[in-house]
């Protein structure tokens, strides 16, 4: 795949998307740039989050100024980061910009419609709105965009209660071209990656309380990869382990816990490794929530209620390899041709008439 981070696709024909997104975040720029690829569109990158060396310099110096009193004479990131937003805008003619939960604000805003009047603008907020001033940000876009997507149907309905306009839901999906395991599954990476059964999470007492009565029932420790695990009676920590090492993990361990924890449950939505999973090939267990009953893949996830359940639900597929291997198969078949970042956008772009 061509990636375009400065300057317009020569000669493609393509229509030109320009993203604003961050340098990290579980590559959430890049599957969002592979989506918009899949349907066509080819996008210039602005990274909000990675200022250039004397960028870091001149905004280290505008806060330290600031704290002192005295006049800010630097410019800070934010202001930088919006310029090269709109000189990128202005450079590449792009009749589209999105923003992944980027710095974009009103005045930049007006800037680039100054630039293209029938400029179309989408923020798209991914993680569940825990705060008040989240809430506040949101509304403050809400007011100068075209569309604010967000990935939680509750927080579509609590922005909505709180007066926001333009609103759409976005929920997170699969990328075949970043999700989709490219290596072949060897006996190597079985020995490195591969686990009976696995969790990728940050330590919590919610997520230990779970692996813990999932380990007694097994009579054996359930491996743990993430920050603030300690080996113990029932847990197993195997490290850190990152993109693109944790599709290697799925999709060669025997059964993947994907714990979405309360917080998330409770915005009724499914994290981004709900769809990551069965795209690498992987086969999840994980919690019941309102918004998977009316999804078609319903039948194809094994859920549970309750810690006694998971622990019930594990022991059961594992020793039922081929249930587990039948709901593992039609899943990812389902998830990389239905539930991608390309029909998101399709979808997203047809609801407010963006001409492909």
């Amino acid at each position: 795949m061509k990636r375009v981070l400065e300057g317009p696709a020569g000669g493609t024909g393509k229509k030109l998307v320009t993203v604003e997104g961050p340098i990290a975040a579980n590559k959430w720029t890049w599957v969002v740039e592979s989506g918009l690829y899949s349907i066509g569109l080819e996008s210039v990158i602005h990274f909000h989050d990675s200022p250039e060396p004397l960028s870091r310099i001149s905004n280290q110096m505008h806060n330290l100024l600031k704290r002192f009193g005295l006049p800010g004479t630097f410019v800070d990131w934010k202001t930088m980061s919006n310029h090269r937003l709109r000189d990128m805008v202005n450079k590449n003619k792009t009749p589209l910009v999105i923003s992944l939960q980027g710095m974009i604000d009103k005045k930049t805003v007006e800037d680039i419609r100054g630039l293209n009047p029938i400029i179309r603008i989408i923020y798209w907020w991914g993680p569940p709105v825990r705060r008040e001033d989240q809430i506040l940000r949101i509304m403050e876009v809400d007011g100068f965009v075209d569309i604010l997507a967000l990935s939680f149907e509750k927080d579509v309905q609590l922005l909505r209660s709180r007066g926001a306009k333009r609103i759409a839901h976005m929920p997170f999906a699969s990328c075949p071209y970043h999700h989709k395991l490219k290596l072949k599954v060897t006996s190597r990476s079985r020995r490195r990656y591969g686990r009976e059964v696995m969790l990728i999470a940050p330590h919590g007492e919610y997520e230990e309380e779970l692996v813990c009565r999932t380990s007694e029932v097994l009579g054996r420790k359930v491996d743990v990869w993430g920050p603030g695990w300690s080996d113990n009676q029932w847990v197993k920590h195997n490290g850190l382990i990152f993109p693109p090492r944790n599709l290697e993990a799925y999709a060669t361990s025997s059964i993947v816990l994907n714990l979405h924890g309360k917080d998330f449950a409770e915005h009724n939505g499914l994290n981004p490794a709900f769809f990551e999973i069965p795209a690498a090939g992987g086969f999840q267990i994980t919690e019941e929530q309102p918004v998977l009953d009316d999804q078609p893949f319903f039948p194809l996830v094994a859920t549970f209620g309750d810690s006694r359940e998971l622990a019930e639900k594990v022991r059961y597929y594992l020793h039922d390899q081929g249930a587990r291997e039948d709901m593992r198969s039609r899943l990812q078949a389902h998830i990389l041709e239905k539930e991608t970042y390309g029909q998101r956008f399709y979808d997203l772009f047809r609801s407010m008439e963006f001409s492909l």
